[in-house]
């Protein structure tokens, strides 16, 4: 007996079976039950989330020998036959071979005639953003004024391509990504029914990665299947869609969150070497951010993480929720250019370099605010000591003048009286312009400014002595 693959064997045959889509099923279901449905139809959405089985259902709904009605039987002939793809009633096209105004010309012939057996003739044209502009005009008539023994159904990924002249002539349904929670629980259902062990962890990878399609996810459990035989888990799923082990990834991000620069680009460079691909990385990356975000905010809200996984993101969790969103945003940023970057393996180390560089910049705004009594060392990475603390509303210890940058040089007195000058009396706005001169170099080397410096760039052009008399 030939193997029917799992996305074929588990599309639904009822609109109860369809999984995300109750705006859809619930438009379609009290237009059929009041005979009120509309003569062309164009379903929009991500691929595989269910437009041309909906487009099969809605044919069976109005040729079944009980119809029109929205729970067609199953059982007659019409049904039987539409299920099978054999009805010569329904016929399903592909935009993308079929793009040509000869072939939308071929369509209209069919028009001329009335359904062989069943009560409409239903044209089913997917990806249908894909006909030339010639043949989208050609049809335009044919969509206003159709036979009434004639129903459309148009499928796209992308309706921004289909022109206005035709989205005017349909009834639009927008068919929505389903949820992540929603694809695990099927996969978990599809893998009991089937008689092999699918972790719950690896259920909500497989998930994850099919990004809201449902038929995604069934082939790479297919996959998967023929990988692990009976037993799923989370290293066949690393194994299979490219990715690096949980704790490579965890690792990472970990190296990243502290700002240890020189290991993140060591752990990269490792995956890079033995084939990993770089847009899956950075996809990973993220995915384990937002767990920790997510973790951070309430560890409720990843209730199928095993605690062991849980334990191994401590560290990134204790950044906090603020830091892991400034975290997120930076490699929200990098998305678009990791997509059409012509080195990616170069575009990834960027995005690391810079998700590592936000401690630094955190460090530094804190102390700009004054916030904090001191900072990390500058290209410590979270690893050296931090700096003598910089004591609030003082200024930096004598000594560190001429750019010096140093503490106050052992047992040199605070007080000590400076030494007499012999030269002539200077003017007061002479001493002012020397004691403001005198205060910008001591600002400048204060390390908590040189830190500021070399993380944000410039230099103090201006300062206020916090003194009354300045």
């Amino acid at each position: 007996m030939t193997y029917l693959v799992l996305a074929r064997k588990w599309r639904p045959q009822t609109c109860a079976d369809l999984l995300g889509q109750e705006g859809v099923v619930q438009t379609l279901t009290n237009a059929l039950s009041a005979g009120t449905f509309g003569q062309a139809y164009l379903f929009s959405g991500l691929r595989g989330v269910g437009k041309t089985t909906v487009a099969r259902l809605l044919a069976k709904s109005v040729n079944c020998e009980q119809g029109p009605t929205a729970e067609p039987c199953g059982r007659c002939e019409s049904c039987r036959e539409i299920t099978e793809g054999s009805s010569i009633d329904v016929i399903e096209i592909d935009g993308a071979s079929n793009r040509g105004i000869d072939d939308v010309r071929d369509l209209r012939e069919l028009l001329q005639f009335h359904p062989t057996r069943d009560r409409y003739r239903v044209l089913i044209v997917d990806e249908v953003h894909m006909l030339t502009r010639e043949a989208f005009n050609a049809l335009l008539k044919s969509l206003e004024e159709p036979p009434p023994y004639i129903l459309w159904v148009f499928a796209t990924t992308e309706r921004t391509k289909v022109p206005d002249t035709i989205l005017s002539r349909c009834q639009q349904l927008e068919f929505r990504p389903v949820g992540t929670d929603r694809i695990r629980d099927h996969l978990q259902q599809i893998a009991a029914d089937e008689g092999f062990e699918l972790a719950p962890s690896a259920a909500a990878a497989i998930a994850g990665v099919a990004e809201g399609s449902v038929r995604d996810a069934l082939s790479l459990l297919d996959q998967l299947r023929a990988f692990a035989a009976d037993s799923i888990d989370d290293d066949a799923v690393a194994a299979v869609i490219g990715g690096p082990p949980l704790e490579v990834t965890v690792g990472l991000v970990t190296a990243l969150a502290e700002g240890r620069v020189a290991e993140a680009l060591q752990m990269l460079r490792e995956q890079l070497a033995r084939g990993r691909d770089a847009t899956v990385l950075y996809k990973e990356m993220g995915r384990a951010l937002r767990t920790c975000l997510h973790l951070a905010v309430d560890p409720g809200l990843e209730p199928d993480l095993a605690e062991s996984h849980r334990a191994q993101l401590e560290p990134v969790t204790a950044v906090g929720a603020d830091g892991l969103g400034r975290m997120l945003g930076l490699w929200l940023d990098h998305g678009l250019a990791m997509r059409d970057a012509a080195n990616r393996e170069l575009a990834l180390e960027v995005v690391a370099l810079r998700l590592a560089r936000w401690p630094s910049v955190r460090a530094v705004e804190q102390w700009l605010a004054g916030g904090h009594q001191s900072l990390p060392a500058a290209g410590s990475g979270g690893g050296s000591p931090p700096l003598p603390p910089v004591a609030e509303g003082s200024g930096p210890a004598e000594g560190s003048k001429g750019g010096a940058g140093g503490p106050q040089a052992a047992g040199q007195s605070a007080a000590e009286e400076p030494e007499p000058d012999s030269s002539p009396s200077p003017s007061v706005e002479q001493l002012k312009r020397r004691e403001h001169e005198q205060w910008l170099a001591e600002v400048n080397a204060d390390p908590g400014v040189v830190l500021a410096r070399k993380v944000l760039g410039g230099e103090v052009v201006a300062a206020r002595p916090d003194r009354e008399d300045a």
